[in-house]
């Protein structure tokens, strides 16, 4: 239900001149204090700030660009904003289900959805080989009746230059052993046409898509009825994304107007 976000810049990626390949990472990089990560959310598998360096077999992970030598990126911090649908919010109340982001991911108040910390200064990346744009963190969706889950936990954009759909590492019921998992799709047209979209929100001058639709992809449509219990129809439109970008990096950008982080000491 949970996906994108992101969710992320990707005005940022399609600028990127970069063709360093993906590699795991032997030390976590850092956040940038300017645009921190959430704080409350789920540790990730393979992301800071948890340190842990024990990644499960199969796990995709790409390594975010260093800030001294990504300035080809156009986007170099901001925000992503992912609302739940009015179909996605009904099926997370029938089934009562939980949702928790994953670091460095955070929630919205009220359940409305979750926010992701954007930008090629420590949390985007390109990779050109394999065509994903890579966002860390995610989102875990449990049925609290039964006790399943279904985790997402590092997810990507793809294939540049032609994105069509969203994908991302899948965990069931926590077990250590992810999969990969188309997730949703997109109207990639639609998206090009209005990616930067300048305007001024809460007085903060920002770029990037405003409605950016997620449709649910067959495969996870199926994973999540299969584990959850859900009946969701692929298609169904289950997010909408909107990016709050800067092109100098250390910004702190705004939410979508009207919602709010649900993170401690915010009101």
């Amino acid at each position: 239900m949970r996906f994108t976000t992101t969710v992320a810049v990707t005005a940022a990626a399609l600028l990127s001149l970069s063709a360093a390949a993906a590699q795991a990472v032997e030390a976590d990089p850092e956040y940038p204090r300017g645009n921190p990560p959430a704080t409350n959310c789920l540790p990730s598998v393979y992301n800071p700030p948890t340190g842990q360096k024990d990644k499960p077999a199969g796990h995709y992970y790409d390594d975010a660009p260093d800030r001294n030598v990504a300035w080809w990126f156009f986007a170099q911090s901001g925000t992503g904003t992912l609302t739940f649908s009015p179909e996605a919010l009904a099926e997370i109340e029938r089934l009562n289900g939980k949702v928790e982001a994953i670091c460095p991911v955070g929630g919205l108040k009220g359940g409305k959805g979750v926010w992701t910390p954007v930008g090629a200064d420590g949390y985007s990346n390109i990779n050109l080989l394999n065509g994903r744009i890579w966002y860390p963190g995610g989102w875990k969706i449990t049925n609290p009746k039964t006790g399943r889950s279904h985790r997402v936990d590092g997810f990507w954009l793809h294939d540049f230059p032609f994105l069509t759909k969203a994908s991302a590492n899948a965990y069931v019921d926590d077990k250590r052993v992810p999969h990969e998992i188309e997730m949703a799709h997109y109207n990639t047209v639609d998206v090009f046409a209005n990616l930067l979209s300048p305007r001024l929100n809460q007085g903060t001058f920002t770029l990037g898509p405003t409605n950016w639709k997620f449709l649910l992809s067959e495969q996870y449509a199926k994973e999540l009825n299969e584990i959850l219990g859900a009946k969701l129809k692929p298609g169904t439109h289950v997010l909408t994304l909107e990016i709050n970008a800067s092109v100098l990096p250390g910004q702190n950008m705004p939410l979508k107007p009207g919602l709010q982080k649900d993170e401690p000491g915010t009101r």
